[in-house]
């Protein structure tokens, strides 16, 4: 059989699937193998050859109780491993995010006017941060960051306070990032009018940034109960073939 399709362009590799049996092991040693194939997005047969491959090199043992009462426990070495893919797991996230800022910058780039020091970000979402924090590597005075969700307006986002739609305008950008699709119709056809006005407008919310997922679908990574992502977005698949 094979494993569950996955809304996701990255590969489960045998590493990731074995940190994640690993992790939800650890913290319920009567789950059954049935609920680690839905937590996993694998198979009941995968998870099942994974667990006897985890027992048979020491990394997990498992209690029978009865014949249909089983707990699995990670031996010392299972819980060192773990921790292990943990490391590598954040050392990955982390080049991966130091190489989206260069992907996202490099789209923006490609869609520039000439001269570009003064720009606004239109949305607030994980793109926005993402792309506030490449703009900052290229030293482009991002003059603010609006959003036309109201509810939004006056939070934080990287230290810059959120203002409404309409007081774009007053900044005098040279250009504006829009970051996620606007909800309003008043938006979309403000953002249509900057032209007018001479503001470029940069669209990181169609199609994809060469490189990564389609911006208007970045999203934070699922939290499970240990505050690790259920399903991470890594590169663990590069080195595990």
């Amino acid at each position: 059989m094979q494993k569950r399709d996955l809304p996701s362009l990255y590969i489960q590799s045998p590493k990731l699937n074995q940190m994640n049996i690993l992790r939800e092991v650890s913290a319920d040693a009567h789950i059954t193998q049935a609920e680690l194939a839905t937590r996993c997005s694998l198979s009941v047969a995968m998870v099942n050859n994974y667990m006897k491959e985890l027992c048979r090199i020491g990394l997990m043992e498992y209690h029978r109780r009865t014949i249909k009462s089983v707990t699995y426990h990670l031996t010392p070495a299972g819980s060192a491993h773990l921790e292990a893919l943990h490391r590598e797991l954040m050392r990955e996230m982390v080049d991966m995010y130091v190489a989206s800022k260069k992907k996202v910058l490099a789209h923006i780039t490609n869609q520039a006017p000439t001269v570009m020091r003064r720009v606004v970000l239109f949305g607030s979402g994980p793109m926005a941060q993402l792309a506030f924090h490449a703009l900052e590597m290229s030293n482009v005075n991002i003059l603010g960051v609006c959003d036309d969700d109201i509810d939004l307006i006056g939070s934080d986002l990287c230290g810059r306070e959120i203002m409404g739609f309409s007081q774009m305008r007053f900044l005098s950008p040279d250009a504006v990032v829009v970051t996620r699709a606007p909800d309003t119709e008043e938006a979309s056809r403000g953002l249509d009018s900057l032209a007018d006005l001479d503001i470029k407008v940069i669209r990181l919310d169609r199609g994809a940034v060469a490189g990564s997922t389609a911006a208007s679908d970045v999203k934070a990574p699922a939290v499970q109960h240990n505050g690790l992502p259920a399903q991470p977005t890594a590169l663990l698949h590069s080195r595990s073939r």
